[in-house]
């Protein structure tokens, strides 16, 4: 390769290399000089030719002829291993070769029309942007300590809460959910960063959502029962609110997710008991009904036998001059009345003579497994009568004092059948 290769295109002679070493010697030194940078220029083999005269004092004042890596301190052994460590046309971050901070790093091949072709290694002292980062983070630090408590207060409250939040992008993909989002929404742990908005909602209620998304303004909010969709295809009754937050140059939108699966099937519970209650007070008010016509016929019954048997037994008794005779009406009369006794409302027990219609009604709701305050709405009578009713009951059946429920005696003693 000759020196004159281009000569007209320069005002300056051109230098021809010396021996064992390239033109970057005569003609880029100057070019070269000028850089704040260690530069150094070697062969293919990785051995130094050249290098600027203003480099830093850590390196060896005339590097030339030792391997860049060694010069640099790199740690390695050869080119290749250099190489594989610090490939080339990119940036990397080195020690300092004294060991006291960093370096930048760039490997960069030179073209095949250089003679002989190499590398060119570049190594930056970055001590200066350090100093300037920490002069700007000095000047600013009461700034950057606020901001970072503020983000560091956001992300308690935003990761603490026990509410699903999702911060999403104005193109509805989610930016940030905390775990609770997580947890609700992902539980087959596929990942939240980036999913689409529409994709949390069924598409029935996104449509809802969507038009939100387009209608707030900036500090509103929107609150509405929704029903979301889980990675899994899981639907999750919630209670969404949408905030819209515009900030500089851009908006977010905060979606909080109250979980109502517990509260739905609570609700679904009550609506269920209700409607046994319901069915329950029916039967109720059918039995009642029912005792009601029973009483009437038994009334009339009574009644009946009471003026065709009774009472013309009594007037006979009365008129009657014998004491025998009179003894044996007595006996008449008394056993009817067991026989009517025995043999009304299909069986009563006698024990239940002893009570009012009142207090048999009771009886039969008791019975039934009616409680204090059902028979009290059902018998349109107060709680209080209710309680001085199954007291005398007790009192009649003999159970006062006795430590047994008055639903056991009844059914125990088979009553009422």
């Amino acid at each position: 390769m000759t020196g004159n290769t281009g000569s007209s295109r320069r005002s300056a002679p051109v230098t021809q290399p010396a021996p064992g070493r390239t033109r970057f010697s005569g003609e880029l030194s100057t070019v070269v000089r000028a850089f704040s940078d260690h530069v150094l220029f070697a062969d293919p083999l990785g051995t130094v030719l050249a290098s600027n005269a203003s480099g830093p004092d850590e390196f060896p004042k005339n590097p030339v002829g030792q391997p860049f890596w060694n010069v640099l301190n790199l740690k390695t052994e050869d080119l290749n291993q250099t190489l594989a460590r610090y490939p080339v046309n990119r940036v990397h971050r080195v020690s300092s070769p004294s060991g006291k901070g960093a370096w930048i790093l760039r490997i960069i091949p030179l073209p095949t029309f250089f003679s002989p072709n190499g590398f060119v290694v570049l190594a930056t002292n970055i001590k200066s942007l350090q100093k300037l980062r920490d002069s700007y983070k000095e000047r600013i630090g009461e700034n950057i300590q606020a901001l970072e408590n503020s983000i560091q207060l956001f992300g308690a409250m935003f990761d603490g809460v026990q509410d699903a939040m999702l911060l999403l992008c104005e193109d509805h993909l989610v930016y940030a959910a905390n775990p609770m989002a997580s947890e609700l929404l992902d539980p087959e742990k596929l990942g939240l960063y980036g999913r689409e908005a529409k994709t949390l909602f069924s598409s029935q209620d996104w449509k809802k959502v969507e038009k939100r998304f387009s209608t707030l303004k900036d500090g509103a909010r929107w609150t509405s029962r929704r029903t979301c969709l889980t990675t899994g295809k899981i639907e999750r009754p919630v209670e969404a609110t949408l905030w819209r937050i515009d900030l500089e140059g851009f908006a977010l939108f905060h979606l909080a997710l109250r979980d109502l699966t517990a509260r739905t099937l609570l609700e679904k519970g009550l609506r269920r008991k209700k409607a046994e209650v319901e069915g329950m007070n029916l039967a109720l008010r059918n039995v009642v009904r029912s005792t009601e016509k029973e009483k009437r016929e038994v009334r009339r019954e009574v009644l009946r036998e009471i003026r065709e048997d009774f009472l013309p037994a009594l007037d006979r008794m009365a008129s009657e001059a014998s004491p025998e005779l009179r003894n044996t009406l007595k006996t008449m009369i008394q056993e009817r009345l067991q026989e009517m006794t025995a043999g009304s409302s299909k069986g009563m027990s006698p024990l239940l003579i002893r009570l009012t219609p009142r207090e048999i009604e009771i009886c039969k709701l008791i019975r039934l497994g009616s409680a204090t305050k059902d028979i009290a709405e059902l018998l349109n009578a107060s709680f209080d009568t209710i309680q001085t009713h199954r007291k005398n009951i007790r009192r009649k059946l003999g159970l006062k004092g006795r430590r047994i429920s008055l639903f056991s005696f009844l059914h125990q003693q088979e009553l009422l059948e």
